[in-house]
């Protein structure tokens, strides 16, 4: 269906291709294939680099088969790695959504929400899309306040991770909480409480993601310093 090149991301990587198939060939008939999530869970995220990657350079060159303006077919230009229109020579590079992820922390405690999606069993940190116009920092200060309608400052960065559902780049925060009660927003939020850093809910792995790392680096560094 498509094929698209993987350049390696780093010197010790060999650059691969990656497939989307209609169906599996039969000299593939001993291959189990796993679903890229599925993946992730069960591998770690240092494995899962390459297949995310792979993943998100597949679902940009089927959602841009057509040129968004004109609707002619778009055609591969390697290796600058680009779809472009033949009729109005627009080009369309893999897009990247940018996202912000909060962890926010009021002294040992920590505010964790569930999902309301289907199967959510995982308390985690708060995320959002960034909007037009918006920094990062005041993308994380109106996604709490729309998401469980506290107030916080002191947002600061700590880390990112690249995330192919489809493909999104987390920012990684910490905030201090300032003031408000926990209002879940009911479309997106199931619950959401305060927690203490030595009695958490069931929380995202930090093997696999950037949640789970800010959740557990906050938690160690509090009760490392109450020893």
């Amino acid at each position: 269906m498509c094929r698209v090149h993987v350049t390696a991301l780093a010197s010790d990587q060999l650059p691969y291709d990656a497939l989307q198939l209609s169906h599996l060939p039969p000299e593939l008939d001993d291959i189990e294939p796993t679903p890229v999530r599925e993946f992730l869970v069960h591998q770690g995220f240092d494995a899962f680099i390459l297949a995310g990657r792979a993943s998100q350079l597949l679902n940009w060159f089927d959602s841009h088969r057509y040129c968004g303006r004109c609707g002619s077919p778009t055609h591969l230009v390697n290796p600058q790695r680009v779809l472009s229109c033949p009729q109005c020579e627009v080009d369309y590079y893999p897009r990247i959504n940018p996202c912000v992820i909060v962890l926010i922390t009021r002294g040992d405690q920590i505010l964790l929400a569930r999902s309301v999606r289907p199967g959510a069993t995982f308390f985690s940190c708060l995320a959002g899309f960034i909007e037009p116009g918006e920094s990062a920092e005041q993308a994380v200060a109106r996604e709490v306040l729309e998401e469980v309608g506290v107030e916080v400052d002191n947002i600061r960065y700590v880390k990112s991770q690249p995330w192919p559902f489809p493909s999104q780049l987390m920012l990684g925060f910490y905030a201090d909480y300032v003031s408000g009660d926990i209002v879940p927003e009911a479309a997106e939020i199931a619950e959401a409480h305060w927690y203490d850093v030595d009695k958490l809910p069931q929380i995202p792995s930090p093997a696999i993601s950037v949640a789970g790392q800010l959740i557990q680096e906050y938690c160690d560094a509090v009760i490392a310093s109450t020893d």
